[in-house]
C-alpha cells in the first residue's frame, strides 16, 4: 500500500504542476476535477506504475479499481482563498473513502483470524489476505472529511499548485491516521 501511495504522489506532482489558471481556486478545482474525471494522464500514470509492481494482472486491476473509485467519488468544497502577491493558499474540504479505517480493520481481522488465511500446506496465504483486504477497500462506503491547505505560486499570470505533502496525499487517499 505504501508503494501505491508513492505512485499517487508522483501523479499529483506531474498533474498538479500542469494546471495553470487565472485564479488559485480555479486551479485547485481543475486539479481535483482531473482526478474525479479520471483524466487520461491520471489513468496512464496509474497504469504505468502498476506495471512496475510485482502484482498479478487481477491484483493490478483491483488496485486500479480501488484508486479510480476513490478519485471518482472525491467530494470537495473550496472554503477559503488567501492571495499574497505571487503566493496563495486555498483551503479545501475533501470527503473521501476512509481507507485507513478499512486497512486497520482488515489487519485486525487477519491477526484474529489467521486460520482463515492458511494454505493447505499450513503456510499463511498472503494472496488470500490481499484479496480480502482489496475487496474490503472496494466495498467500503465509510467516508471521512479532511481540510487541505494547498499552496500555489503565480507564474506568468497563472497559478501553479505546489507539490502536495505526504500528509496531504494521505488525506486525499483516505489513509491519513
Amino acid at each position: 500500500m505504501k508503494k501505491i501511495f508513492i505512485l499517487i504522489f508522483s501523479i499529483f506532482l506531474l498533474t498538479g504542476c500542469t494546471f495553470l489558471y487565472k485564479s488559485p481556486s480555479k486551479s485547485v478545482e481543475k486539479f481535483l476535477n482531473n482526478y474525479k474525471d479520471n483524466s487520461e494522464s491520471v489513468i496512464t500514470e496509474l497504469n504505468n506504475y502498476l506495471d512496475t509492481e510485482e502484482l498479478s494482472k487481477s491484483e493490478k486491476e483491483k488496485y486500479k479499481e480501488v484508486y479510480i473509485r476513490q478519485y471518482s467519488n472525491l467530494k470537495y468544497i473550496i472554503k477559503n482563498e488567501k492571495v499574497d502577491g505571487n503566493k496563495a493558499l486555498v483551503d479545501v474540504q475533501i470527503t473521501v473513502y476512509d481507507y485507513n479505517k478499512v486497512n486497520k480493520e482488515s489487519n485486525n481481522y487477519f491477526l484474529s483470524n489467521q486460520d482463515k488465511f492458511i494454505k493447505s500446506n499450513g503456510d499463511i496465504d498472503l494472496d488470500k489476505y490481499f484479496n480480502y483486504k482489496i475487496n474490503r477497500l472496494i466495498e467500503t462506503k465509510d467516508t471521512i472529511t479532511y481540510t487541505l491547505t494547498l499552496k500555489l505560486n503565480k507564474i506568468n499570470d497563472s497559478w501553479e499548485i505546489e507539490p502536495l505533502t505526504s500528509e496531504q496525499l494521505s488525506k486525499l487517499h483516505g489513509t491519513y491516521e
